[in-house]
């Protein structure tokens, strides 16, 4: 009887230190799971980039022309010497806003001093004429950019730029014979079209300093698609800009 319960007491207690143990070793894999869990989501956290909004100030030099064409119907008239134009370089200047959608995708928008121009020089013999026409918008410019990247950010995108009319201006100059020059400037807020709409593409680098700054640079095309004169007028004048801005961002 005795050696029964020494039995009985080996064997409750061979149990109960078996139980301790696989208890311990779930309890282990249990922690292990969650650990490798964590590292994980840390990681995924790491690849995908902080959502943000941001301010950005920008100089834009474009190298400007135009696409003109003769009017259809009544007030048409052919181009003349105007078919001889050419391109002029202008800086404008803008502020706005720039904030993400999710990890990939911003949106920015903002109000800025556009210029859009062309040029014209002729010269024969001891005389030459030569003018530059401005035409100046405060304007609108909203854009959808698909982005990558985080301390270096890359991105591309598109949007339109409601543009409305400020002024127009004329530069011109002549001279003839030895002492004969003069010039004159011609400048008027009306008579063409008080809104225009112009296409946007971009593409473009941000530079973080790590310190809530950053240095954006990007290529821009603009395309005027409404005409910048009246539907009276001779002609269809359409702006076409080339160029790259320059900026900082402050992040809020």
């Amino acid at each position: 009887m005795k050696g029964f319960v020494l039995f009985v007491i080996v064997l409750f207690s061979t149990f109960k230190a078996f139980s301790q143990v696989v208890i311990g070793g779930e309890e282990e894999t249990k922690k292990t799971k969650k650990e490798k869990v964590s590292v994980e989501n840390d990681s995924l956290k790491k690849r995908i980039p902080d959502g943000f909004t941001s301010i950005y100030l920008i100089a834009n030099w474009s190298k400007t022309s135009r696409v003109l064409k003769e009017n259809t119907g009544y007030y048409g008239d052919s181009l003349g010497a105007r078919a001889d134009e050419t391109s002029l370089n202008l800086w404008s200047y803008g502020i706005g806003i720039q904030n993400s959608i999710n990890a990939n995708w911003m949106w920015d928008g903002g109000i800025a001093f556009t210029r859009n121009g062309e040029s014209y020089r002729f010269s024969e013999k001891d005389s030459t004429f030569s003018y530059k026409t401005f035409y100046s918008y405060i304007s609108m410019p909203i854009r959808i950019n698909y982005t990558i990247g985080k301390d270096i950010k890359f991105y591309v995108g598109s949007g339109l730029m409601p543009q409305i009319f400020m002024n127009y201006k004329q530069e011109q100059k002549w001279a003839y014979g030895d002492n004969n020059s003069g010039s004159e400037t011609i400048e008027t807020n009306s008579g063409y079209n008080s809104f225009v709409l112009s296409g946007l593409f971009n593409v473009g680098v941000m530079l973080n300093f790590g310190n809530g700054w950053s240095l954006l640079v990007s290529p821009e095309a603009r395309i005027q698609l409404i005409s910048s004169y009246m539907p009276q007028d001779s002609y269809i004048h359409k702006a076409r800009a080339y160029g790259i801005s320059f900026g900082l961002t402050r992040n809020l």
